[in-house]
C-alpha cells in the first residue's frame, strides 16, 4: 500500500488560516516571542499584522506589552529642579539591552526646534513710509523662554507638547528623536488636551483639544487632528458649563476622560463615535484621585477605576443600569501598604500629604506623596521609591513606554506595508513594497530583540 505523501509545511500553514494562527499567537508568552514567530515566514507575518489582533495581544499581556521604560519627568520653568532644567527619564528596572535603548534617546527634547520668545517671526512692523517698513526685533527686547515646550500628554512612546510662545503643538518620540509639527488649534480657550495612539498601529495618532468657546456659555467643544491629515476639525459639542481646572486627561477603551471640579462627575469623549457623555462617579472620587484602566477584552463592557483608599489599591467597576446611569461596585482590593509606605516615606510626611494616583501603565501604579514618586507593580505588589523628597518639586510625571506595536508589525493597507519614517516635514508615514517591509522587520528584530526579551 503506497504511503500518502506528507503535506508540505507551506500547505499546512495555508490550511491553518490567519484567524487560527492569530489565536495561537495570542498565547505566546512575550512580545519577543511574537516577533520571532511573525518573522518565521510570510503567512505568519501577514497574520500578525492585524490591528485587532495586536490590540488583543496587548490586553492579554498588560505588564509586558508595551514595555515600561520609566517615568518621564518634566519640570516646569517656574520651579526648577537642581541646576538642570531639562526633562529626564527615571528608568524602570531594565535589562542591559533595554537600558542602552533608553540611553540612546533624547529625553531632554533637544531635537525639538527652539522657537524662542518671539515665535517663528521675530520681526514686528511698527510703521511704513514710502514702501519702507520700520521693523522691531522682538528678540532683542524679550528674554528667551528657557522651557519653550509644555508636555500635555504622553501615550505609547509619544509626547504631545505645546509651544508656550507660538501655541503650535508637536507629537514627539524621544527614542527616535522624530517629531511632527501640528498647527495651533482654532480654539478660543483651550482647557484640555489628549493624545490617542493606536495600539494596533504605532504610526497612527490623533490629537484632541477641548475648548470653552464664548466664555464657556457655548459649552465644551472638542477638536480633533489626525496624523493622516494634520488639520483640525470639529468633533463634538457638549452643552453646559464645566470646570476642568487641574484635570488630567485619562484614557481607556478608546475614550478620553476628564474629571470635573468637585469629583462628582467626569466628561467622557468616545474617540470612535466622537460623542460626549457625562458620567456620575462613585463617592470616593470627591476626595481621592484615580485613573481609568482597561480590564478584560474589548467587548467586556464596564468602566474601571483604580484608586488608593486606606493604603489599599482598589478597583471599582461601573456598569450601565439600563437608564444611562452607572452603578459602581468594588471588584478588587489589594493588601495594605500602610506599614511599608510609612517606613519608606516616614510616618508624619506620609499621613500629612497622602497619596495621589498619577497613572496606571503597563501593570504598574504610579503614586505621588508631595515631592516623592512611588510605584507598585500590580503583579508582584512590589513597592518602589522612584523620586525622593526635594529632588523634583512640582514636576509633571508621565509613565513612558516603548511604542506598541513595533514598526515591523504595523498593519498593512491595500497590500502595502506601513513603515514609520521621520516626522520631519510632517511625513508621518511612508509605504514600501512587501519584501522591503519584511527585510526591514528582520533588521528591526535583530536590533531590538534583546531589549524586548524581558
Amino acid at each position: 500500500m503506497a504511503r500518502t505523501a506528507p503535506v508540505a509545511d507551506a500547505d499546512t500553514i495555508a490550511v491553518l488560516g490567519g484567524d487560527l494562527l492569530r489565536e495561537v499567537f495570542l498565547h505566546l508568552p512575550t512580545p519577543a516571542d511574537l516577533l520571532r514567530a511573525a518573522l518565521a515566514c510570510k503567512p505568519f507575518i501577514h497574520a500578525a499584522r492585524s490591528a485587532r489582533f495586536l490590540r488583543r495581544f496587548r490586553r492579554r499581556h498588560p505588564s509586558a506589552c508595551p514595555l515600561l521604560l520609566g517615568c518621564f519627568v518634566h519640570r516646569p520653568s517656574e520651579d526648577r529642579c537642581r541646576e538642570d532644567p531639562s526633562p529626564l527619564l527615571l528608568p524602570a528596572p531594565l535589562p542591559a539591552a533595554a537600558r542602552r535603548v533608553v540611553e540612546g534617546g533624547d529625553f531632554a527634547l533637544s531635537f525639538l526646534p527652539d522657537r524662542g520668545s518671539s515665535g517663528p517671526d521675530p520681526w514686528r512692523v511698527l510703521d511704513s513710509r514710502s514702501g519702507r517698513p520700520l521693523l522691531w526685533d522682538r528678540a532683542s527686547a524679550e528674554q528667551p523662554v528657557a522651557d519653550p515646550w509644555k508636555v500635555l500628554d504622553c501615550r505609547n512612546g509619544r509626547l504631545l507638547l505645546r509651544n508656550r510662545v507660538s501655541g503650535e503643538l508637536a507629537v514627539a518620540d524621544p527614542l527616535t528623536r522624530r517629531w511632527a509639527s501640528l498647527p495651533a488649534p482654532p480654539a478660543e480657550r483651550p482647557v484640555g488636551y489628549g493624545l490617542v495612539t493606536d495600539d494596533g498601529c504605532s504610526s497612527v495618532f490623533q490629537a484632541f483639544c477641548l475648548s470653552e468657546d464664548g466664555g464657556g456659555s457655548s459649552g465644551l467643544r472638542a477638536l480633533v487632528l489626525s496624523s493622516s491629515e494634520l488639520r483640525w476639525a470639529d468633533a463634538a459639542v457638549l452643552a453646559g458649563q464645566y470646570n476642568l481646572e487641574d484635570s488630567r486627561v485619562m484614557q481607556a477603551n478608546g475614550s478620553l476622560y476628564w474629571k470635573l471640579k468637585g469629583g462628582e462627575r467626569m466628561v467622557a469623549l468616545n474617540t470612535a463615535t466622537m460623542a460626549f457623555s457625562l458620567l456620575e462617579l462613585p463617592d470616593f472620587a470627591r476626595q481621592f484621585s484615580f485613573d481609568v484602566i482597561e480590564k478584560g477584552d474589548d467587548d467586556a463592557g464596564g468602566l474601571y477605576l483604580l484608586t488608593m483608599l486606606g493604603c489599599c489599591i482598589e478597583v471599582w467597576g461601573g456598569w450601565d443600569d439600563g437608564s444611562g446611569v452607572l452603578t459602581w461596585t468594588l471588584v478588587d482590593k489589594s493588601v495594605r501598604f500602610q506599614r511599608a509606605m510609612a517606613e519608606m516615606i516616614g510616618s508624619p510626611q506620609f499621613y500629612r500629604h497622602g497619596l495621589v494616583v498619577i497613572a496606571v501603565v503597563a501593570g504598574v501604579v504610579f503614586l505621588r506623596n508631595k515631592d516623592r514618586l512611588l510605584s507598585i507593580d500590580l503583579e508582584t505588589m512590589k513597592l518602589r521609591m522612584l523620586v525622593r523628597k526635594d529632588e523634583c518639586p512640582s514636576a509633571l510625571m508621565y509613565p513612558y513606554t516603548m511604542a506598541w506595536p513595533p514598526s515591523c508589525l504595523n498593519p498593512t493597507e491595500q497590500g502595502n506595508v506601513r513603515l514609520t519614517t521621520s516626522y520631519d516635514d510632517n511625513k508621518v508615514l511612508c509605504r514600501g513594497n512587501e519584501e522591503e517591509g519584511i527585510q526591514s522587520s528582520i533588521r528591526w528584530l535583530r536590533r531590538n530583540q534583546l531589549c524586548l526579551n524581558v
